[in-house]
C-alpha cells in the first residue's frame, strides 16, 4: 500500500509490541523504503511504547518525523502534531508555479483581464458553451489566465513563479538554464537556432532529422552540411558513426560541399536525434569529446527522451549528462518534448542549456529567440504541467517511476519471446528487437546488456565504435516475420498488424515495413501491455484461419479488391508486392546516397514562397531541383531536402515513390503518406506531383 498509494499526507505506523517480531526490522525497512520510493518527504511517525523505541536502531529513528507516545499527552496534543506535520507536508508538496497558481485560483478574484471567457463565464451562457464548461471542469477556465497577473511571473521575462519553476527544472535535469516552451519541441529547436544560427552559417545536421530542424535551417538561412546515419534490414535508423564527428571529418566534409566550401571550414552548430525514433541513444559524452571545438554548439534534440536525466542506466547517453565533466568547447543545448514520455500536457516542452568549459551562453541574448518563438498569452496550464512533471521527476521519485517503466517494458519483452516457445518451431510468432542474450528479468537492467557492440549481429548496423550506444529498453519495436530468404516464407507486413490493432483500439507510435514501434513511459500500467500481447495472439489466430476481411479489417474490406479473401490473402498480397519491388533494399540504399545539393533550403523556400515553382511529375524529376522536403511518414525522414536536385544516383528515389503510386492502387486503406508529395487526379490516373524550382 505505502509504495503503490500515494494520496495521503502522513503515515503512522505501529511499533507496540515489535521487539516480539522477528521479521520485524526487515518489515519496517521495507515499508519505510516503498513509503519514500515515491514520496520521498512524506511525513512518518512511529506510535507506541517507550521501550519499544528506546531498543530502534538510528537508522529507523533517522527516516522519521517523530514519535508518538499514545499515554504521554492528550490526544487532542497529539493529533495536532500529525495535523502540523501533514499540513507542512502539503504545503511544500506543490512546486512553484503550480502552487502559485492554485493559490490564485482559490482566492476567486474577478477577471477584468484576457482571455474573454472570464474564468469560464462566458461558456456557459450558451448550451454548447455550457457542455464544453462540464466537461473540462472549472478548474480549467479558472486557470486559463493571462499575462496581467502579477503574482504568477511572467514567461517572457522570467520572473516570479515561473523563474523559479525553470530555476528548479534546471537543478532536476542538470542544466545551467532551463526554459519551459508552449507550443512543442518543434518551437523548442526554432529558439535553439535562431538564438545561435545566422545566415550562411555551416551547421552539420543529422540526416534523420525533425521537419522542424529543417524548418529552421531555412529560417536562418543557414547551409546544412549532413551527418549520414546507419540503417539496417528491418528499416530501423541506426546512429550516425562516431568517425563523422571529428574534426578531420568534419572539415573535409565541408570542403565536399559546394555550398559550404567558400564559407570557412567551422561549423556553428551540430544537431543530433537522440534518441533515434527506435531507441538507440547515442553516448553523448563520446561525441562531445570527439568533436572538440569543431563546433560552436551542439544540440541534441531529444523531443523523445526527457526521462534520461532520472536514471543510472541512461548515464552518459543523454546531452546534460548530470554526473559527467563539462565539453571543453561547445555549449550544450537539449530539447525535450516533456509531453511525450514525462507527464505533462501536449506541446509542453523545455530548452536545456549547458555551458562548456570555454564558453558560457548569453542568456539576456538567448532570450530575443525565445520571444521570438514564443507567444505573449501562453497557455497557463500547460506551464503549470511541466513544472508539475519536473517536480515528479525530482529526487528517488522519479528513478522509481522509471524503473517501474523499464520493469513493465523488460517484462512485455520476456511475455513475447516466452510465447514464441508456446508455439510450434515450424510455426511463426512476432519477435522483439534487443540482444540477443539480453537478460530479461525485472533484477537488475545493466547499461552493457543493451549496448550496440561493433561485433553483433543482432542489430545490423556497420561503422559502430565500441560503447558508441545502447537501445533504450522501454521502446519495444515488434518485429513482423517477413525478412527471410525463402518464396514461401510467411509474411506479415507491419501495416496489416498496424491497421488490425487500430480497430482493436489500440494504436501504435509507427510502423515499419516488417516492424512496429511501441513506446512504455511512465504511464504504461499491466492491463494495457497485456491487452496488446493478447490481439497480437488475436491476430495470429485470425491469420492461420484466413478469417474473412469484413470481420477481422472491417474498415478495409469494403474498399478492398481482396475483400472477399481473408486476412491471410492480404497479408501475402501485400508481402509478394514488397518482395517483387525489393521495398526494404530500394528504402535502405535510397536513404545512403544523397542527393546534390545547390541552392540553400532558404533560397528554394524563397522561390516556394515567389511562386518561381512548378509541378513535375515524378517521373520527370531526374535534373530538378526540389523547393520543398518530400518525406515518406512514418517517421518523417526527408528523401530530399528543398535545394537539393534529383541526380541519376537519385534514381531510388524516384522508384520508390512510384512503388508507392502503385501500390496505393492496388491497396486502398494502407495508402502511404509522403510529405512534399501532392497527388492530382487525371482521367487516366492519379499523378504524383512535386513542387521544383523553375529554371
Amino acid at each position: 500500500v505505502a509504495g503503490g498509494f500515494n494520496a495521503f499526507s502522513c503515515i503512522l505506523v505501529s511499533v507496540e509490541g515489535s521487539e516480539e517480531g522477528e521479521n520485524f526490522e526487515a518489515d519496517l525497512q521495507a515499508l519505510l523504503k516503498a513509503a519514500h520510493q515515491k514520496n520521498e518527504k512524506v511525513p512518518i511517525f512511529y506510535v507506541g511504547e517507550r521501550k519499544t523505541v528506546e531498543k530502534m536502531q538510528l537508522q529507523y529513528l533517522s527516516q522519521v518525523e517523530g514519535v508518538i507516545y499514545l499515554f504521554e499527552d492528550t490526544s487532542e496534543f497529539l493529533a495536532r502534531q500529525v495535523a502540523r506535520a501533514a499540513q507542512d507536508y502539503l504545503e511544500n508538496l506543490l512546486p512553484p508555479f503550480f502552487k502559485a497558481m492554485v493559490k490564485h485560483a482559490e482566492k476567486s478574484a474577478y477577471s477584468w483581464h484576457t482571455p474573454g471567457h472570464a474564468g469560464g463565464i462566458a461558456f456557459i451562457k450558451s448550451p454548447v458553451g455550457r457542455a464544453f464548461h462540464q466537461f473540462y471542469g472549472e478548474n480549467a477556465f479558472r486557470t486559463d489566465l493571462s499575462i496581467s497577473v502579477p503574482e504568477l511571473g511572467s514567461l517572457l521575462d522570467h520572473t516570479g513563479p515561473i523563474a523559479d519553476a525553470e530555476k528548479e527544472a534546471a537543478r532536476n535535469f542538470g542544466s545551467d538554464h532551463t526554459l519551459f516552451v508552449i507550443n512543442g519541441n518543434s518551437t523548442a529547436n526554432k529558439i535553439v537556432w535562431h538564438g545561435m544560427v545566422g545566415c550562411d552559417d555551416i551547421v552539420l545536421v543529422d540526416r534523420n532529422c525533425h521537419k522542424s530542424i529543417l524548418h529552421s535551417i531555412v529560417m536562418t538561412g543557414a547551409i546544412p552540411v549532413y551527418l549520414v546515419p546507419s540503417r539496417n534490414e528491418h528499416g530501423i535508423i541506426g546512429p550516425i558513426s562516431l568517425d563523422q564527428f571529428s574534426p578531420q571529418a568534419i572539415e573535409a566534409k565541408i570542403a565536399a560541399n559546394p555550398l559550404a566550401r567558400n564559407h570557412g571550414n567551422q561549423a556553428r552548430m551540430a544537431v543530433v536525434t537522440n534518441s533515434t525514433y527506435d531507441g538507440i541513444c547515442y553516448n553523448t559524452d563520446a561525441i562531445k569529446e570527439r568533436i572538440g571545438d569543431a563546433v560552436n554548439a551542439l544540440h541534441f534534440d531529444e523531443a523523445w527522451f526527457a526521462y534520461a536525466a532520472f536514471h543510472e542506466f541512461y548515464q552518459s547517453h543523454y546531452g546534460m549528462s548530470k554526473s559527467s565533466p563539462r565539453a571543453f568547447h561547445p555549449i550544450v543545448f537539449a530539447t525535450q518534448s516533456t509531453h511525450k514520455l514525462l507527464a505533462a500536457f501536449s506541446q509542453a516542452a523545455m530548452v536545456h542549456v549547458k555551458n562548456s568549459q570555454k564558453q558560457s551562453i548569453n542568456f539576456h541574448r538567448f532570450n530575443d529567440a525565445f520571444l521570438m518563438h514564443t507567444s505573449t498569452s501562453p497557455n497557463y496550464p500547460i506551464m503549470a504541467s511541466i513544472d508539475v512533471a519536473s517536480q515528479m521527476m525530482a529526487g528517488c521519485s522519479g528513478r522509481t517511476l522509471l524503473q517501474e517503466t523499464i520493469d513493465e517494458a523488460i517484462t512485455f519483452r520476456r511475455l513475447m519471446r516466452d510465447m514464441r516457445k508456446e508455439f510450434d518451431p515450424s510455426d511463426w510468432w512476432f519477435s522483439t528487437w534487443q540482444p540477443e542474450q539480453v537478460p530479461l528479468n525485472n533484477d537488475s537492467v545493466k547499461t552493457e546488456d543493451w549496448q550496440l557492440q561493433a561485433e553483433a549481429n543482432w542489430h545490423g548496423f556497420a561503422n559502430l565504435a565500441s560503447g558508441q550506444a545502447i537501445l533504450d529498453p522501454i521502446k519495444v519495436t515488434i518485429i513482423c516475420p517477413g525478412l527471410g530468404a525463402g518464396e514461401g516464407e510467411v509474411g506479415i507486413p507491419a501495416a496489416v498488424v498496424s491497421k488490425f490493432l487500430w480497430e482493436q483500439g489500440l494504436t501504435v507510435e509507427k510502423t515499419g515495413i516488417y516492424s512496429l514501434l511501441v513506446l512504455f513511459s511512465i504511464g504504461i500500467t499491466k492491463g494495457k501491455w497485456s491487452t496488446l500481447l493478447t490481439k497480437l495472439i488475436k491476430f495470429k489466430r485470425f491469420y492461420d484461419t484466413n478469417a474473412p476481411l469484413d470481420i477481422v479489417l472491417k474498415s478495409v474490406a469494403p474498399h478492398n479488391a481482396l475483400h472477399s479473401n481473408g486476412l491471410r490473402d492480404l497479408c501475402t498480397a501485400i508481402h509478394k508486392s514488397y518482395r517483387a519491388n525489393n521495398l526494404l533494399q530500394t528504402i535502405h540504399d535510397m536513404y545512403l546516397t544523397l542527393p546534390e545539393p545547390v541552392m540553400r533550403p532558404a533560397d528554394a523556400y524563397n522561390a516556394l514562397v515567389h511562386g518561381h515553382v512548378e509541378s513535375v511529375d515524378i517521373e520527370e524529376a531526374i535534373g530538378r531541383i526540389c523547393a520543398s522536403m518530400v518525406a515518406p511518414t512514418p517517421p518523417g525522414i526527408p528523401v530530399i531536402m528543398p535545394g537539393e536536385r534529383f541526380i541519376p544516383e537519385s534514381r531510388l528515389i524516384i522508384d520508390y515513390l512510384k512503388f508507392t503510386r502503385e501500390f496505393d492502387r492496388q491497396f486502398p486503406g494502407f495508402e502511404n503518406e509522403i510529405h512534399g508529395l501532392r497527388i492530382e487526379e487525371t482521367t487516366s490516373g492519379k499523378r504524383y506531383m512535386i513542387d521544383c524550382v523553375k529554371e
